[in-house]
């Protein structure tokens, strides 16, 4: 069973702001918990700070993230764009399995989506245009140790 208020915290948790010893990064617009077989929303959360120009509401993010997971279905049967410079493997820590951490532009944004292990589930953020992919892979590799309590769910 889902727990929405421990989801939610944890959403929450992944949106905070980075600081490198060289550079102060913005925090994440919205962090999503999605359907991996429908791209339907489970829970989300989006930061405080946005910009006006971004359109965080529930009608966008739906749209944002059914384009994202049919995005993130297509490359997961096609082994060559998991070739490419914008997919990156994660190892689980106890080095059972890997899954897949894609990056996407999504007009003048950033979004990363990645499985939630062995489960229906997909982790999926959005940033803006000027975060760096390779920062946001980072935070996703950490987001899904912290989801670490879902692998292997399955919506029915």
């Amino acid at each position: 069973m889902l727990h929405g208020k421990n989801i939610q915290r944890l959403l929450k948790e992944t949106l905070g702001a980075v600081s490198t010893m060289g550079s102060e990064n913005e925090p994440l617009y919205s962090s999503i918990l999605l359907s991996g077989i429908n791209g339907s929303i489970i829970s989300y959360a989006n930061s405080d700070g946005t910009p006006t120009s971004y359109n965080k509401s529930g009608n966008n993010l739906k749209m944002m993230a059914l384009l994202i997971r049919d995005k993130w279905n297509e490359d997961e049967q096609d082994a060559n764009a998991r070739k490419t410079a914008s997919c990156y493997t994660c190892e689980l820590a106890d080095g059972s399995e890997s899954t897949h951490i894609y990056t996407y532009e999504l007009e003048d944004l950033h979004a990363c989506v990645a499985q939630i292990p062995r489960s229906d589930l997909l982790l999926l953020f959005v940033a803006s245009g000027k975060y760096p992919y390779g920062l946001e892979v980072l935070k996703m590799k950490s987001g899904l140790k912290a989801f670490s309590g879902m692998y292997g769910y399955k919506l029915n």
